[in-house]
């Protein structure tokens, strides 16, 4: 390859070398419409380096000058920041092709050169409003000179690229570095022209501004799906959509996947704006498995969401002041064991076993206190109450101190009499004539009345 040919390829590939340093993608032209018209004009040179004989045959732009047009068409895929196009370019450049001496003249042939190119390329956005590119492909040239001599068909390659600055959305002016390599050029021409047959490379280069409008489908939220397809055309950029352009929402709960802190809630179950099962008593069970969903806040709960109940009792654990209560046992609305109401025996002396307005037990009263005591001291533990009665004849003063001495004498008896029990057992209580059990106007009820009673307390 010549020196100039090398330069080209240096000088088109400093237009993607800013890729190293660009941060973050911009605007790539597929989202500005994917199709692209260009046209364009130009300066075209080979800088006389077609010169088959080394100095008489040679090839020249004639005013370098060059039209042309092209059409891109951005492909849907990206590699890395850059985006791809495919495209087809073709470019007018008038050239001139003489002999410098011919027949004692000097003269010059116009030669117009069609050059169609078919190009892949790359675009990397550095801003909103600009970005740089660069092409490659496959060349054909058809050389045409005036008159009656013969046309010819070459094929070669091209390279180049250029920087683009938008003016709106899908309006942009770009400047252009193209260059061309064509093997063994122009063969028949320069035979037809000069009777010189060539077997040379041709090389140039084109600089030339333009302007680009993009066109067609849009894709507004660059998602994959065309505007008029897009059922949801704000989508946030990356977020995964459906055919419709919509977000995915795997589960169904109505907050997207990518919103969705929990993206796979059965289906039904009522979700919170993060996706997640709602839970409305807070006790850590989502609703759709809460068999209990309006426990108190801070209760410990099973897996359906009720509160616990450790000892079985009936009384929830967050209730319950008696929470190891074995089973089976009757409990209150606090969970701890029912008291069992103790047994209480009455026993009652009435006034025939005591002497005449005495504290005294008669014969008979002491054999009444015997079948007592014998019962008394097979009862474990037993607590006895004693409890000393008057009729209402007397002072009411007297008669609560002669109930208060008949109860301890028989409280006295029953500790000497049997050792089995002890003075800790025993609780003497006098009630004079307040408590009478019949009425105090018969010498009947005043008997029924007079009284001590012995009442057996056990649990």
């Amino acid at each position: 390859m010549h020196t100039r040919s090398l330069w080209a390829v240096v000088l088109a590939l400093l237009f993607l070398l800013p890729a190293a340093t660009v941060e973050g993608q911009k605007v790539q032209p597929k989202e500005r419409g994917p199709w692209e018209i260009n046209l364009f004009a130009g300066g075209f040179d080979d800088d006389f380096e077609f010169d088959p004989d080394g100095s008489d045959y040679y090839v020249d732009p004639d005013q370098n000058i060059l039209f042309g047009g092209a059409l891109n068409y951005h492909l849907p895929y990206t590699i890395g920041p850059f985006g791809t196009f495919v495209g087809l370019d073709g470019r007018f450049v008038p050239l001139d092709m003489a002999p410098r001496i011919y027949d004692g003249r000097e003269y010059v042939t116009d030669l117009n050169a069609l050059l169609g190119s078919g190009l892949v390329g790359l675009t990397l956005p550095l801003h909103e409003r600009v970005d740089i590119y660069g092409v490659a492909g496959l060349s054909l040239v058809n050389w045409r000179p005036e008159g009656d001599h013969d046309a010819e068909m070459d094929f070669g390659y091209t390279y180049g690229g250029g920087l683009r600055v938008y003016l709106k959305e899908n309006i942009g002016l770009f400047g252009d570095f193209r260059g061309w390599d064509i093997p063994t050029a122009m063969e028949d021409v320069t035979t037809s022209v000069s009777g010189f047959t060539a077997n040379e490379t041709f090389w140039g280069y084109s600089i030339t501004g333009g302007l680009s409008y993009f066109f067609g489908t849009k894709d507004t939220d660059k998602d994959g799906v065309k505007d008029p397809d897009d059922a949801c055309p704000d989508t946030p950029l990356g977020v995964e959509v459906d055919a419709q352009g919509c977000p995915v929402d795997s589960d169904g709960d109505g907050v997207p996947d990518y919103l969705d802190e929990c993206p796979d809630t059965p289906q039904g179950a009522p979700v919170d704006s993060r996706g997640c099962p709602l839970d409305s008593d807070g006790d850590g069970v989502p609703d759709y498995m809460d068999n209990c969903p309006n426990t108190p806040s801070g209760a410990p709960v099973d897996a359906q969401g009720c509160p616990l109940d450790s000892d079985g009792d009936g009384v929830f654990d967050y209730l319950d002041r008696c929470p190891n209560t074995p089973a089976g046992t009757e409990v209150d609305s606090q969970g701890c064991p029912i008291p069992e109401e103790p047994e209480v025996i009455s026993y009652t002396f009435e006034d025939v076993n005591f002497e005449f307005d005495s504290a005294v037990i008669t014969d008979e009263g002491e054999a009444k206190l015997r079948e007592i005591g014998s019962t008394l001291i097979t009862i474990m533990d037993a607590d006895i109450e004693v409890h000393g009665h008057t009729d209402a004849t007397g002072p009411e003063n007297y008669n609560m101190g002669l109930s208060q001495r008949r109860a301890e004498s028989v409280r006295d008896w029953l500790l000497e009499n049997y050792n089995q029990l002890n003075s800790n057992q025993f609780t003497v209580r006098a009630f004079g004539e307040d408590q009478p059990i019949d009425t105090n106007d018969t010498r009947e009820g005043r008997a029924r009345n007079r009284r001590v009673e012995i009442k057996v307390i056990t649990l």
